[in-house]
């Protein structure tokens, strides 16, 4: 039986030391989705409001006192809170892309035709790649990716809920909380509800380094996903899937593995 006590005390002086070495390294956007998982594995083993409370606390005053100490952030904090009166200083690429992500309408310019990537929004292939996606195709095409990765984010409780073993749980609700709260910090800060990190859009931004990592948890969810219950005997009911026809039809499958045990040939 897991108590949030008992996993207190090595989470929370882990998440510290990690905490720190990332923001030693300037990196406050990465410190938030640290602080997010944390907070994830504290909610699933049922931690008191209050202390969520203290935490997010400690974590405001050391989100001040790193914005205070770095003159570029709250240059940061200035060009979030008035885009349009900073538009050719700090404010430059968040007007660029509220610019790049209205020019799109209701469904896009078309894949593709983007102009804004030309050299007009800074970093538009990572950071800011969900303007570009509004702009080529639209508020439909935003939607469309927002539902993706709300229902990425539903699948993925819908593990931790129903499956037993405390590691899957604890696992399930981390992998869900980096990736739907890496995507929430990225989609606000393009949208301007939150300030500029620099945390690219999982799965969509450029850079395989991010890319790894996040195919590796989603493996884990998918093997996870098995140990739900029913979902074993659901998969052995469907049957092999195309590819395992097909390879069966070249002649390079296994043993048939859609029939239970006690059936027999006719």
């Amino acid at each position: 039986m897991i108590e949030w006590r008992h996993l207190l005390v090595p989470l929370m002086p882990g998440t510290a030391i990690l905490a720190l070495l990332v923001m030693a390294g300037s990196d406050l956007g990465t410190t938030i989705v640290l602080m997010v998982i944390f907070l994830a594995l504290l909610w699933v083993v049922g931690a008191p409001l209050r202390l969520f409370g203290g935490i997010l606390a400690v974590a405001v005053l050391a989100t001040i006192v790193m914005i205070s100490t770095e003159g570029y952030r709250a240059d940061r904090i200035e060009g979030w809170l008035n885009p349009w009166g900073n538009a050719q200083t700090s404010g430059f690429q968040a007007v660029q892309g509220q610019i790049a992500m209205g020019s799109g309408g209701w469904f896009g310019l078309g894949l593709g035709s983007s102009r804004a990537k030309w050299n007009w929004l800074p970093h538009a292939e990572s950071d800011f790649i969900f303007s570009i996606i509004g702009e080529e195709l639209g508020l439909m095409g935003t939607l469309v990716v927002i539902t993706l990765f709300g229902l990425l984010g539903y699948a993925g409780l819908r593990v931790a809920t129903r499956v037993r073993d405390p590691f899957v749980r604890l696992a399930s609700a981390a992998a869900v909380a980096w990736i739907a709260g890496q995507a929430i910090v990225n989609i606000g800060a393009v949208i301007g509800v939150l300030p500029i990190t620099g945390i690219p859009l999982p799965l969509v931004s450029y850079g395989g380094s991010a890319l790894l990592p996040t195919l590796a948890a989603l493996g884990m969810l998918l093997s996870f996903a098995k140990l739900e219950p029913g979902a074993r005997e659901a998969l052995l009911d469907r049957g092999p899937g195309p590819a395992a026809r097909a390879l069966s039809w070249l002649g390079l499958g296994g043993p048939e593995r859609g029939r239970r045990p006690g059936r027999g040939r006719r």
